[in-house]
């Protein structure tokens, strides 16, 4: 198996030493579909520990060609979803890019980039992010508010470590009561968590 994130146990066909035909692979990561000379090459499934999911075809281990691709639930892009070409493990050609929100671009990308009109949505989520980055300074007190179970919320509170391109790191000063998991982050005073910058906002 030459993924290492399919590093450990394997059933399925073998030529030479090296996963050959449909086979079914489990590591840090798993997969099911298509072999060539151990690597991923045709149809196949493969699934990562946070929840994220690819379904589609593989050339040489790369996403290439068509397939889906959707974000979990432990994850700041969680529930997003996007259906079109790769190339090189990289979004390329057409493709259809869906939001939680209900929001959804449907254009050309290149180089993983959407390089198509952007949708209002996009638009609005984009001044929502510069403007967050220019207030979520390191250093500063932040609050998010987290929902446990149906209806129970609670509000956690940290400190920005960094704040970049959309993204938070942020350490935790006060987890709440609930112990919760936050992007497979188990939330403890002292944890640091990545997260949308849109999630949190200043506090005292």
């Amino acid at each position: 198996m030459l993924d290492p994130e399919l590093a450990g146990a394997y059933k399925g066909g073998c030529q030479g030493g090296l996963a050959e035909g449909y086979g079914e692979a489990k590591g840090s990561a798993e997969y099911r579909g298509d072999f060539h000379s151990g690597r991923k090459h045709g149809k196949g499934v493969k699934t990562w520990p946070n929840g994220d999911r690819y379904e589609g075809t593989f050339v040489d281990d790369r996403k290439e060609g068509n397939g889906i691709y959707t974000w979990g639930p432990n994850g700041p892009a969680k529930g997003e979803r996007y259906q079109g070409g790769f190339q090189a493990d990289r979004r390329q050609g057409y493709g259809v890019y869906n939001w939680p929100s209900g929001d959804q671009y449907s254009g050309e990308w290149s180089n993983d980039t959407i390089v198509g009109p952007p949708t209002p949505a996009m638009l609005a989520r984009a001044r929502m992010e510069k403007e967050a980055e220019v207030a979520m300074r390191p250093g500063v007190k932040v609050c998010r508010q987290v929902t446990m179970g149906i209806g129970e919320r609670e509000i956690i509170r940290g400190t920005v470590a960094e704040a970049q391109a959309g993204s938070l790191r942020v350490t935790i000063d006060d987890p709440g009561k609930f112990g919760t998991v936050l992007n497979g982050i188990t939330i403890a005073k002292g944890a640091v968590v990545n997260d949308a910058i849109t999630a949190w906002t200043p506090c005292l």
